[in-house]
């Protein structure tokens, strides 16, 4: 019995969710496939509602966009089986035994990643979100299962629905970035632990080199306001986020307006490497810290 949810915006989700049916249908399994639209374009939507028409398929739309974490909370409030399947609507299938084998994982309070992966990118515009993306998020099960509570993802994850309930995502993060972070955090402190299985999707959701930028800029914000926010734990935060402990040392050696001045004199430099044919990801660590400490002082 397993509840498949998947938030979607922005995105044509016929090809993922008809795979996902026809591997259900093939096991006999009790399931059912939730989609909510958050407010996508009508383009969008036009082809996705289509999917209701298949049996144990149920499809929504919401009028107005309600957030990352908000969307994420609606659907163990409408889901019919205890174990939930979490998939971000720009990923694709890639083994004929990804349902069965989150089917054979289900136990109480279990929270399962399962990975992700990427094709090859063959396009500059696209190259510094895929760079990240295989340096970042494709770690290998290997890794993963070295420090099992390290690694999480909202992207692919199963999970005992009442562990959801319980402690939902946190909807003061409008904006987007860092959801997963607080999600992850709040699930470790209160004892639970991850499951690490080789059950990877493949991430389609490549973005242009400008917006993933510009991305990583609305999240560093949205991270300064985690931190400062009185119903966020700061000091987990602290120990979870790589960009936070730093932030915090450079704090503690008054270092902040320094930083802040060695940013803006860089800052051409750093965007030039990121949007150009050889982006590095030093150089995209050295850009979220400054913005960081000159967004802080």
């Amino acid at each position: 019995m397993i509840s498949i949810c998947i938030p979607i915006y922005n995105n044509d989700v016929t090809t993922l969710v008809t795979d996902l049916y026809l591997q259900c249908e093939a096991l006999d399994c009790l399931y059912e496939i939730i989609l909510i639209d958050d407010a996508s374009r009508s383009h969008f939507q036009k082809i996705n509602r289509k999917l209701a028409e298949f049996d144990n398929i149920s499809y929504e739309e919401l009028p107005i966009n309600i957030s990352r974490s908000a969307i994420r909370n609606l659907f163990p409030h409408k889901a019919a089986y205890p174990y939930l399947l979490f998939i971000d609507n720009d990923a694709l299938l890639c083994s004929p035994h990804f349902i069965s084998t989150y089917l054979r994982l289900r136990s109480p309070g279990v929270i399962c990643y399962g990975g992700c992966k990427y094709l090859p990118c063959y396009s500059p515009e696209y190259y510094l979100r895929w760079l990240y993306g295989v340096e970042r998020e494709a770690i290998s099960i290997k890794e993963r299962q070295q420090d099992s509570d390290k690694f999480f993802s909202t992207f692919n994850f199963m999970i005992d629905k009442r562990v959801l309930l319980l402690h939902p995502f946190n909807e003061d993060l409008q904006e987007y970035g860092y959801e997963d972070v607080m999600f992850h955090s709040t699930i470790i402190e209160q004892g639970f632990h991850i499951t690490q299985v080789d059950n990877p999707l493949i991430h389609t959701g490549l973005i242009s080199n400008e917006e993933f930028l510009e991305r990583t800029r609305i999240s560093i914000q949205n991270l300064y306001s985690l931190q400062q926010s009185k119903t966020s734990n700061n000091s987990d935060l602290s120990n979870t986020v790589k960009l936070l402990q730093t932030k915090n040392l450079i704090d503690k050696l008054k270092l902040t307006y320094i930083i802040s001045i060695l940013f803006r004199l860089m800052k051409n430099r750093f965007i030039k490497n990121l949007l150009g044919k050889k982006p590095s990801l030093f150089i995209l660590d050295l850009y979220k810290l400054g913005y960081l400490c000159n967004y802080s002082k």
